[in-house]
């Protein structure tokens, strides 16, 4: 007497499932990761004629410019207007817990600020803190 089938489990179609799926990752992988680009401003600037500005922003989402008093973060154009004619780099110190999109959205208004007063040499980084 013999069977008709095998009892063993065919394993072929299982593995052809698993590499089509991994082809997929790998395909989409390169697309679902996204940088920022940040410039940094050169080394070899002169430090007598490079003035910058440092702008602290604290995880309750408020700034501070040069160590001076604490305000919110939406009077930062206004703040920024009188000081950026001077300025050649404007340094942001991010605290831990900050949100990243938060950052990107004051980089944004910094160089908007820039755009508004004709400043297109103006340098903008960022450091972070508590890493």
């Amino acid at each position: 007497m013999t069977t008709a089938g095998s009892r063993e489990i065919n394993v072929t179609p299982l593995i052809d499932v698993l590499l089509v799926l991994l082809i997929i990752f790998l395909v989409m992988m390169p697309i679902m990761l996204r940088s920022e680009t940040v410039e940094l401003p050169p080394r070899s600037v002169d430090v007598s004629e490079a003035v910058s500005v440092s702008l602290k922003l604290e995880a309750d989402l408020s700034a501070a410019l040069d160590d001076g008093p604490v305000f919110p973060n939406h009077e930062l154009a206004t703040r920024l207007r009188a000081k950026l004619p001077n300025v050649k780099a404007v340094f942001i110190d991010v605290v831990d817990g900050v949100p990243w999109s938060q950052v990107v959205s004051t980089v944004d208004t910094i160089r908007g600020v820039g755009n508004g007063l004709n400043r297109t040499d103006l340098t903008v980084a960022v450091r972070l803190r508590g890493e």
